[in-house]
């Protein structure tokens, strides 16, 4: 009777292992291609927005109080991350969070990032460059959000397709918010989700100082937006 050769002990798990490193290596490079990706992207918009004005007057309330919201969008976007950095506690990457922000939305951090981008934007005084900013980041997370995906899907299997099934990738369900009493709060983590958002605000005099260079006549505008 003909053997029937089997795996040696230990095999399938050190297969796993393997499989699930690699998987690692591969969203280590893609988080390495975004940073890059939104370093273009920066750069992009810091080397075409003087030669783009808004189509509202500088002193209207319109112009005005699309700065404003960006403002609040921002002050919006550092309080959800910090929010999120609160229900990580350190676990990131070793269980399944699934409460406060990650229960309403699965990457709360990436939507709360292109908050910020569309903030950003709104300090020009012009909703559509608001939202092509906000629209581009939404690209680069969208796409860095499947390879995240890949190795969640190899880590928790089941209980993560079911989590997708239950909260969406991006837009948030606020009535689906629960919450313990209590959570373990990493303060480093914290602190580094503040530190790493502050230069959101460096929007507001790069943009000023650009609207002022423009009516200098340093810049002379070639495309005018609401």
């Amino acid at each position: 009777m003909p053997s029937t050769a089997s795996s040696p002990p230990g095999a399938s798990a050190a297969h796993s292992k393997t499989n699930l490193d690699s998987i690692w290596e591969r969203l280590a490079h893609a988080q390495v291609l975004r940073r890059r990706a939104l370093g273009v992207l920066g750069t992009l918009a810091v080397l075409t927005l003087p030669w783009v004005g808004s189509a509202w007057p500088e002193a209207g309330w319109v112009n005005q109080g699309l700065e404003w919201l960006g403002l609040v969008l921002m002050v919006l976007a550092l309080l959800g991350r910090c929010a999120c950095m609160l229900y990580l506690g350190g676990r990131k990457g070793a269980d399944l969070v699934a409460e406060g922000p990650y229960a309403v939305c699965r990457n709360p951090l990436y939507f709360f990032s292109i908050v910020a981008v569309l903030g950003i934007g709104l300090q020009t005084g012009s909703l559509t460059v608001g939202l092509v900013l906000a629209l581009a980041a939404w690209a680069v997370f969208r796409w860095i959000v499947s390879e995240e995906e890949r190795m969640l899907r190899a880590c928790f299997g089941a209980p993560f397709d079911d989590y997708c099934v239950r909260v969406p990738r991006f837009l948030p369900r606020p009535s689906a918010w629960n919450s313990p009493r209590h959570v373990t709060v990493d303060l480093q983590g914290v602190w580094n989700t503040v530190r790493d958002a502050l230069p959101y605000f460096l929007s507001i005099p790069v943009f000023e100082a650009i609207e002022a260079a423009q009516n200098a006549g340093w810049f002379h505008v070639r495309l005018w937006l609401y």
